[in-house]
């Protein structure tokens, strides 16, 4: 017997939980209620984009069987129609939320989504086929390569929030998030180690400079650019 798909589906629920753990301890109670809640969304959010992939299946535009199709899939299939729903949910549940009132939170609601979301998948795809839908390799890293480009989004997502570009912000989070996403997913299809790894040392780098960065600057910043901006477009 393989325990395998079972060390798999409880790699998400153990990161949940010391998530939460660390947001019990360290977050104020109502954001700490927010990010508990922002999990849900995220199961919402797969549920969404396995209809969405299932529909894509039907029609016979996820499958690689060649180079062609394997970018379509890995891109437009799996990044964008997995990310599409994260971005949504954000924007109905989150966005406009008062509680939202700095660039960390965004990232860490955007880190609960996705949490959330993958919690749900690996669920799923275990319960279903046993994880025969999951590879050695991608099973084990489905989690951090999907924390990793949460944090991405979230950090554009917050620059939304508090500018008055709240189209280009957004599209530029589901834009990256969705190239990031397929580029995971193509060095997984590809089977190539070298690819994988360089994708994750670029990944870990970005985070890292996007977090320190949101955990730096404050929403009175970001509103202050913001109003230099359209100062200078008025005087253009």
């Amino acid at each position: 017997m393989s325990y395998e798909p079972i060390i798999i589906v409880l790699i998400a629920p153990l990161v949940v939980t010391f998530f939460l753990s660390i947001s019990s301890k360290h977050a104020q109670h109502e954001s700490h209620v927010q990010i508990r809640n922002s999990i849900f969304f995220g199961v919402l959010a797969f549920v969404i984009s396995i209809l969405l992939i299932g529909i894509m299946e039907s029609v016979g535009l996820a499958t690689t069987r060649s180079l062609k199709r394997t970018l379509f899939y890995a891109f437009a299939v799996v990044g964008l129609l997995e990310e599409l729903p994260k971005l949504l949910i954000f924007m109905l549940f989150l966005f406009r939320k008062e509680i939202f009132d700095s660039p960390i939170k965004g990232i860490l609601y955007s880190i609960s989504i996705t949490l959330g979301f993958v919690l749900a998948k690996n669920s799923y795809f275990v319960l279903t086929n046993g994880g025969g839908h999951f590879t050695e390799l991608s099973g084990f890293v489905s989690v951090p390569s999907q924390v990793l480009i949460a944090v991405v989004m979230g950090f554009f997502l917050s620059y939304g929030k508090f500018t008055s570009s709240r189209f280009i912000y957004p599209m530029l989070a589901l834009g990256s998030a969705s190239f990031f996403h397929g580029l995971y997913q193509f060095a997984l299809f590809s089977n190539d180690d070298t690819l994988l790894t360089g994708y994750f040392i670029l990944m870990v780098l970005i985070a890292i400079l996007l977090f320190r960065k949101a955990m730096r600057t404050k929403r009175e910043d970001i509103d202050h650019i913001d109003h230099q901006k359209i100062k200078k477009e008025l005087e253009g």
